[in-house]
């Protein structure tokens, strides 16, 4: 189809198979602030009030706007340790790379079962990861001296995984000097001008004509005087990739999916539209030196996560922080590749599933399991470990040929149906395993 460069015909741009199977993406956070690498961890998303959150903000990319809060942690680290008349554009001669190989990386993304990739481009500190015609102020004119999103997006596809950009289209720090400190704030300490407008756009653009992204992942919103100019951008974009696909986050009416950020817009129930879920293994996207095995999701907690977002519909957009050198902190290798082991045998339960009647159940003794669905089949995936030598599920009957077995071993298993109640037995060798999946065919279809 092609796509006219109005909003009724973008309407008709559907979310493609692709990312409907995917189910489960690689953030990344790298820029300048990954130098500092400072953050106060004080908790998640939608956990604090926005005045409390901005002044110990434990998102470490948003170490330039914390900083420029006087009196916040990050201001009395950054005088403690660089000193008062550091400006944070100089960590740009610090920021080397010289670590880094982005075929390391995408092979690590890979053994985690990850099928697409999102760097940030351009985050709110304004440095651009890819050599820009638009501005000085990126990794070929300082830093790195490399074409960091041109390298990264070989390599990733280079083992067939999806490669998408983020971008920060409403925030740009150095077209502004007023710190974000309260509610409020970042809706008009943003720039408004049409040059910064023109700026944002043309930089998409590029990004379009560079690397030809399959998701364009925007941030925070859109300047207001170019709003309109999305449709342009939009049509572009569809055209020359019509398996492509924009996120929710540029303040018009058009978008391919939503978004959701730690406890922010979170689905509790399987919604009407596509979503996606983005968080950090720790409170923060940047690397924060900070964090540590405390505030670090385990493997078990992953697990638990994915399928969640899964059975709701979701993807899972997991964020991960490099050091400045180009390392990825082995905390997160280990978390990245523990999750990976779980899905090369439990796959089959996650990718090119569509979600049920209803995402799961909260059983008497406190269990609970999520399901999802795939061709004939129903995969009943149980959150946290099996403690009982049975499952119980109040208001479920199979039918005599139904089949359940083991999803990672093909072992079957015993269940009676008995009155409203579905007995599943449960082997004993099962009840110490995290993230056991069941393996239900057909799809059951009466329920009492």
């Amino acid at each position: 189809m092609f796509y006219e460069p109005t909003w009724e015909s973008l309407r008709h741009h559907g979310v493609p198979k692709w990312y409907e199977d995917a189910k489960f993406g690689i953030f990344i956070h790298w820029g300048l602030y990954s130098v500092p690498a400072w953050a106060t961890p004080i908790g998640e998303l939608g956990e604090f009030s926005a005045e409390e959150w901005l002044k110990n903000n434990p998102y470490a990319e948003w170490y330039q706007n914390t900083l420029r809060i006087e009196g916040s942690p990050t201001w009395r680290h950054h005088v403690e340790t660089y000193g008062e008349d550091f400006e944070y554009e100089r960590f740009a001669q610090l920021w080397k790379a010289e670590k880094w190989d982005p075929d390391e990386w995408a092979e690590l993304f890979k053994r985690a079962g990850a099928k697409y990739i999102i760097p940030t481009t351009k985050h709110h500190e304004g440095f651009c990861l890819w050599p820009s015609k638009y501005t000085d102020f990126c990794v070929m004119v300082k830093g790195p001296n490399r074409d960091l999103i041109g390298e990264l997006s070989k390599s990733v596809r280079n083992l067939g995984l999806r490669f998408g950009v983020y971008y920060s289209g409403a925030l740009d720090w150095r077209f502004t000097k007023e710190p974000i400190a309260k509610e409020g704030d970042i809706k008009y300490i943003r720039p408004h001008t049409y040059e910064y407008s023109d700026y944002a756009y043309n930089q998409f653009m590029e990004l379009i004509e560079l690397y030809m992204p399959d998701i364009l992942w925007n941030d925070i919103g859109w300047p207001e005087k170019g709003r309109e100019d999305l449709k342009y951008l939009f049509a572009y974009f569809y055209n020359r990739n019509p398996n492509g696909l924009v996120n929710d986050r540029w303040e018009v009416n058009h978008w391919d999916f939503r978004t959701a950020e730690y406890k922010v817009g979170y689905h509790e129930e399987i919604p009407t539209f596509k979503w996606e879920f983005c968080r950090g293994l720790g409170y923060s996207f940047g690397y924060n030196q900070v964090e540590g095995e405390e505030h670090t999701l385990t493997v078990e907690q992953l697990i638990d996560t994915l399928v969640d977002v899964v059975s709701k519909g979701g993807n899972l957009l997991l964020n991960i922080g490099p050091r400045a050198d180009g390392t990825i902190p082995e905390i997160q290798k280990e978390r990245l590749e523990g999750l990976g082991r779980w899905l090369e045998k439990n796959g089959e339960a996650i990718y090119e599933t569509r979600v049920w009647e209803r995402y799961g159940e909260k059983l008497e003794d406190g269990m609970e399991i999520r399901y999802t669905k795939r061709d004939n089949s129903l995969y009943m995936t149980v959150l946290g470990k099996i403690l009982k030598g049975e499952i119980v599920i109040t208001g479920m009957r199979l039918e005599e040929d139904t089949k359940i077995e083991v999803l990672e071993t093909g072992e079957p298993v015993k269940y009676i149906n008995q009155g409203k109640e579905l007995k599943i037995s449960i082997p004993d060798e099962l009840r110490d395993k995290h993230g056991i999946v069941l393996k239900l065919s057909p799809v059951p279809t009466a329920k009492e």
